[in-house]
This record gives C-alpha cells, sequence and structure tokens, in this order.
C-alpha cells in the first residue's frame, strides 16, 4: 500500500503493510492538528523517515524529499557544527541499543529553511509496530527558553534545569510522555492513540501526575507541565 494515499507528509518511497499505515493513519491524524510540536516518525530497519508533520514541514519546505531520500544525514547537516558530532554519536548509540525504555533526551541547534538559527529540545522514544521498531521523534523550539535564561546568565549546564527534576518528582518515562503531550494539548484519546496504550491508561497517569504535582485539575497540570517540560 502506497503511504501517500493516507497523507502527503509521508515518504511517498515507502511501501508498507497495510496494517500497519491503518496503525499509523491515526497517530498522523492526532499529529496534524499540531500547531507547534514537531513530529517525525523513522522506521529503523528500514532507515528511513516515514512521516513528519507540519511542524517539521515548516522548517524543511522544498528540502522535504531530501529527508526521505537522505534520512539523518540530512537531518545532521542542519545541525550546528560543533554539536553535530556529539548528536550522531548519541543517536547512533541509541538505535544500537535494542530494547531501551528510555527516551534519548536531546538539545542543540538547527538552521531553518530561512537561514535562522534555533534552539530545539529533540525527544526519540522506540516503539514496536507491527513487528517493526519505529522512532518517533518530538521536536520543541526552545529557543525563547534560550533567551530568556541568557538574561539571567544560567550556565549551560543548567539550561534544562526548570522545575525539580524527574527523579525528586519520582515520574516513570510513561508518566514524562504523557505529560508532555498533555502541555501540548493533546486530548486522552490523542495521547493514547499516539503512545500506542489505552484511554484508561492515560486517564490513570493523568490522575497519577495530578497528585504528583498537587494540582487540583488538568487545566493547572497543564500550567505546571509547561514548566517542567
Amino acid at each position: 500500500m502506497k503511504v501517500t494515499e493516507i497523507n502527503d507528509c509521508l515518504n511517498p518511497n515507502i511501501i508498507c503493510e497495510k496494517v500497519l499505515l491503518t496503525r499509523i493513519a491515526k497517530i498522523v491524524a492526532v499529529c496534524e492538528r499540531s500547531k507547534n510540536l514537531m513530529v517525525g516518525i523513522y522506521l529503523i530497519e528500514k532507515a528511513q523517515f516515514l512521516y513528519c508533520n507540519q511542524g517539521c514541514k515548516n522548517i524543511l519546505a522544498n528540502n522535504l524529499p531530501k529527508l526521505w531520500s537522505e534520512g539523518w544525514s540530512f537531518w545532521f547537516s542542519k545541525i550546528d557544527l560543533d554539536e553535530v558530532m556529539y548528536v550522531m554519536e548519541l543517536l547512533n548509540n541509541f538505535f544500537v541499543a535494542n530494547n531501551s525504555q528510555s527516551p534519548l533526551i536531546l538539545k542543540y541547534h538547527i538552521a531553518t529553511l530561512e537561514g535562522k538559527r534555533i534552539c530545539v529540545k529533540h525527544e526519540i522514544y522506540l516503539h514496536q509496530m507491527e513487528f517493526q521498531r519505529i522512532a518517533v521523534n518530538y521536536i520543541y523550539d526552545v529557543s525563547v527558553k534560550e533567551q530568556v535564561e541568557e538574561c539571567f546568565q544560567v550556565p549551560q549546564s543548567l539550561n534544562d534545569i526548570s522545575f525539580p527534576n524527574n527523579n525528586c518528582l519520582q515520574i516513570s518515562g510513561r508518566e514524562q510522555e504523557v505529560l508532555e503531550h498533555i502541555a501540548n494539548g493533546f486530548s486522552s484519546k490523542e495521547i493514547a492513540d499516539m503512545l500506542f496504550i489505552s484511554n484508561h491508561t492515560v486517564v490513570s497517569h493523568r490522575k497519577n501526575l495530578i497528585e504528583k504535582f498537587q494540582v487540583k485539575n488538568t487545566a493547572h497540570l497543564i500550567k505546571k507541565a509547561a514548566a517542567f517540560i
């Protein structure tokens, strides 16, 4: 089945099993509604990007075919020269680990189509779907956060500390994923589709997070989550 039959943000060079694309289609439908979050789906065994949402297209524009054909090599070409080797090493090691339960979280700078330099937080989660290992990439533009912290002369090593860390709050990796999607305004059903879990599980994580962050409701949790990530 050709992926372009589902969405034009999917790699036209890939032919996948219908059952896989049916599940991917649900994720695509959710991701296409996001205005700020950049999402990319990578098929590890095929060594190809399957999908990138509108947020990514806004950065890549006419260069999207290069991402389809060149994969990570093209993305690496967008990263600052003094950061790219470190990012490549961490990413390669992450993919070699067969059963990594924790996400890979990176922070680096890339150049946009207009040549603008932005700071991004890049999270990669590994999932298994229809016998395919899939890497789901969530990319956030944190340029404003970086600029604000520079005003306070925050050391680089502390740049990501904006709230008590995960260990202090005892937040699991899955709760961290749910929290970040809550911060981006996704509903429980949408989060369930993106993380391949049940709606009941998402609701349970949401309740636990409300208790851990000591807030009254989801609206307050969203504010806390935005500060946490």
